[in-house]
C-alpha cells in the first residue's frame, strides 16, 4: 500500500512533487497517527488513538504508558507482532519520548515513534 509521506503533520513536497511512501516506512506512518491521536480525539470513531493522560498525566507508570501503546499499535490491523517498545517518561514536563518495532503482516517492519518524526504527545492542561 502507499500512502502520502507526512512531514510533522503535512504532506511532504520534493522537487515540486509529492512523496509516496510504502512497505514498512507506510506501516510506521500509519502507527505513528494512532499512536498520535488522543483517545476520542476524532468524531467519526472515538475508540481511535490512545489515552495520552497514561502517558502524560500525574503518576503515570512505564508499564501503563507501555500498555497504551500496546492499544495503539493494535489498533492496526497489518501489525502482525510488536518487537520492541521503548518509553521515556519526563514526569517534569509531563511528556513521553515513544519508539516502537513491529513486524507487519506481509513481513515488513515498522519501526518508528515519537523520537523519529515527533508527535504530539504532550498534554495540555
Amino acid at each position: 500500500m502507499q500512502s502520502l509521506k507526512l512531514t510533522n503533520g503535512d504532506l511532504t513536497i520534493e522537487n515540486n512533487d509529492i512523496v509516496l511512501i510504502d512497505g514498512g516506512d507506510e506501516l510506521a506512518q500509519c502507527c505513528e497517527i494512532i499512536l498520535g491521536t488522543k483517545k476520542q480525539e476524532w468524531f467519526l470513531n472515538p475508540t481511535f488513538g490512545i489515552d495520552f493522560d497514561q502517558l502524560n498525566g500525574k503518576n503515570v507508570s512505564k508499564e501503563a504508558a507501555r500498555e497504551q501503546v500496546r492499544i495503539g499499535l493494535r489498533q492496526e490491523p497489518r501489525i502482525a507482532t510488536i518487537e520492541t517498545i521503548d518509553i521515556n517518561l519526563d514526569t517534569k514536563t509531563r511528556q513521553s519520548e515513544v519508539n516502537f518495532k513491529a513486524m507487519g503482516t506481509s513481513g515488513e517492519v515498522a519501526e518508528g515513534g515519537t523520537g523519529q518524526r515527533r508527535l504530539q504527545t504532550e498534554t495540555v492542561r
